[in-house]
């Protein structure tokens, strides 16, 4: 089971560091024609409440990479994660392997979000309300149904 947990971290990982790539890519192609100030935030409904230099846009990608960087390094840790759950001997491997598949989505999700952000502050539009409000309630969703994945798989060991 943990090798399987690891096997689809590895390959979120690859997608991950892809995702960066044809972003930066994609940001160095396009930096001569970028206007000297590119959208910096968003508020809730979407709208763009900061201008900035286009120098931000290496923000996000940065973070992408100290997030790959910090979840490889923690996901070789497991004994500094925090499961809503007790670990025991016959559970912890099942724990783990469903903590690190949870992490893995996670840290997918983020990064594409991350990249689709950067995608608007080059163009310089606003974000799509649906868009704000889409990824709310998908990272919110995901987040109870990580707690609700744990505890269920801390149960069938009891």
């Amino acid at each position: 089971m943990r090798l399987q947990a690891r096997r689809f971290h590895q390959i979120c990982q690859f997608g991950g560091w892809i995702l960066i790539l044809v972003q930066l890519a994609m940001l160095l192609w396009q930096w001569t024609s970028l206007p000297s100030r590119i959208p910096a935030h968003y508020n809730a409904a979407g709208e763009i409440n900061r201008w900035g230099s286009k120098l931000e846009l290496l923000v996000l990608p940065g973070l992408s990479i100290l997030m790959l960087t910090g979840l490889n390094w923690v996901s070789r840790r497991p004994q500094l994660w925090n499961i809503p759950a007790e670990i025991t001997a016959e559970n912890q491997e099942a724990l783990e392997a469903v903590t690190l598949k949870i992490l893995s989505i996670l840290e997918a999700l983020v990064i594409f979000w991350f990249a689709l952000l950067e995608t608007f502050m080059i163009s310089g539009r606003s974000l799509p309300i649906a868009l704000t409000l889409g990824f709310v309630f998908i990272m919110f969703a995901l987040v109870i149904i990580a707690i609700l994945w744990l505890m269920h798989t801390a149960r069938k060991y009891r």
